[in-house]
């Protein structure tokens, strides 16, 4: 069980998302234009320690997250992609809604073991900004935080 309320706990999470999802729509319209980096192809799967992500996109010439082995030392591993549909862009409220919804339900049940809110594992996630929606840019990517480092998949972790 998290020590932190669930309030305090989505206060601070709706900030590391707010920070995430706006440095990588920069960093992915840096990366479709120069045609370098790793922004766009983030997959499930892939492990990073949050702290060097948030480094490395605080530069706007930065596209390239810095991605670690998952048998390495690391605090956070991507575990849920959602592609939405084509249309007119919904709105960052209304991405950042759907995208905690996706995030902290069902694909966190299945990823962690246990729900969201009984779990000490926090969810983030990564949504397109308009001008990545122009783009083409139509994922949600959802990843899993440990308040301590780990080794190995947070998959399965139940705790």
């Amino acid at each position: 069980m998290s020590a932190s309320s669930p309030i305090v706990r989505n206060t601070c999470l709706a900030v590391l998302s707010a920070g995430a999802a706006v440095a990588l729509s920069a960093c992915g319209l840096v990366q479709s234009f120069l045609g370098t980096g790793n922004v766009m192809e983030l997959q499930v799967g892939d492990c990073f320690t949050e702290s060097e992500m948030e480094t490395a996109m605080s530069d706007t010439e930065v596209n390239d997250i810095p991605l670690v082995d998952c048998a390495e030392s690391h605090d956070s591993e991507f575990f849920h992609s959602e592609i939405l549909p084509d249309g007119d862009y919904p709105g960052q409220d209304e991405l950042w809604a759907q995208a905690e919804e996706l995030c902290e339900g069902e694909a966190f049940t299945e990823f962690i073991g246990v729900e969201w809110n009984e779990s000490e594992i926090y969810a983030s996630f990564l949504t397109p900004m308009e001008q990545g929606w122009a783009l083409g840019d139509r994922e949600i990517l959802c990843y899993a935080v440990s308040m301590e480092p780990v080794t190995g998949s947070l998959q399965g972790v139940a705790r």
